[in-house]
Order: structure tokens, then C-alpha cells, then sequence
């Protein structure tokens, strides 16, 4: 049974990808592997297991940042069709990312998921990424997906807000 505000909003829905913002550290729940700072990952279940905020949906280790310090933070998360071979000291995987690695027959191969926070941005240094075939994560029919914004941290309380955003399917 899940307890309000666990897995973030994001927890059991099939077919999705998310980049985890967390800020809250689940201590009072059956949630036991979650880790006790600010951080970011990435979670998928794949198109057939539903998603969620622990190891076992992790695709590559979670990277640390202060988020919940009461600054405005700037984001972009992108995802180039090739693997960034720049970026390779800082990719991260791990043993549930090894289904997504490879080509599937239709011709499209690995790419990269780059997260870039701050600072980072600028400097076009991700805080982190992993090399992925995302036509493996998501069975996107005529390649639509949702995009969505979730948070949550039960029966506590913190601000999250969005101030802007963009779709962008060409460098913005």
C-alpha cells in the first residue's frame, strides 16, 4: 500500500519516463532506499511495469544537488538521437538500464538523456546523463507522449513551482 505523497506523483503509471527532482527525504515510510539529501535521477518501468521513485525503476545512479535551498533553479532536460560522446565522464547506469542499450530493429539507436541544472546550462555540462534507446523506455504510437509536472511530499508541505517552460524540438 502506498502512503500519500510517495513516488512523487509519478508512481504506477506504466510507460512514462521521469526526472526526479527530489527534495524530501522519505524516512517515515516503507520506502527504505531512498537517499537522505537533495537529488536528481531518472526513473522508468519501461512500457509494460509502472514507474516509481526507487532502485528498482532507477536507470543509472542519482546525482546530488541542493534544491530545496528557497532559490529559483533553472533546469533542461534534453535528449540528443546519438550518444554525446562529451558527456561521457558524466554518464551514469546501472543493471536496470541494460534492456534500454540497445537498437530494436528499427533503426534507431542509443541516444543520450542529459539533465543540466543551473549553472550547468551555460557551461553545457549535464549534472548528469545516460546513454538510451527511448523508442525501448516508451511505445509511443505515431511518436506523441504526454508531458506532465507532478511533486508531492504527503502530508508536508513545500513549494514547488514552475515559472516557465519549453517544448522544444530543436535546440531553443
Amino acid at each position: 500500500m502506498r502512503k500519500d505523497g510517495e513516488h512523487l506523483g509519478y508512481g504506477g503509471i506504466f510507460n512514462s519516463l521521469a526526472v526526479e527532482f527530489d527534495t524530501w527525504t522519505n524516512v517515515d515510510t516503507q520506502q527504505s532506499d531512498d537517499v537522505f539529501q537533495d537529488h536528481i535521477s531518472i526513473h522508468s518501468g519501461g512500457p509494460l511495469s509502472p514507474n516509481g521513485s526507487n532502485r528498482s525503476t532507477s536507470l543509472g545512479f542519482w546525482r546530488p544537488y541542493d534544491i530545496a535551498d528557497g532559490k529559483v533553479h533553472t533546469a533542461k532536460v534534453q535528449y540528443l538521437p546519438y550518444v554525446e560522446t562529451r558527456y561521457f565522464e558524466l554518464m551514469t547506469a546501472n543493471e536496470n538500464l541494460i534492456p534500454y542499450l540497445k537498437d530494436n530493429g528499427e533503426g534507431r539507436r542509443l541516444g543520450t538523456l542529459a539533465v543540466f541544472v543551473d549553472q550547468g546550462i551555460k557551461e553545457d555540462r549535464p549534472l548528469l546523463a545516460i546513454p538510451v534507446n527511448l523508442s525501448l523506455i516508451l511505445n509511443l504510437p505515431d511518436s506523441l507522449a504526454y508531458v506532465g509536472f507532478t511533486a508531492s511530499t504527503g502530508r508536508k508541505w513545500q513549494k514547488n513551482e514552475i515559472h516557465r517552460w519549453e517544448w522544444c524540438r530543436i535546440e531553443c
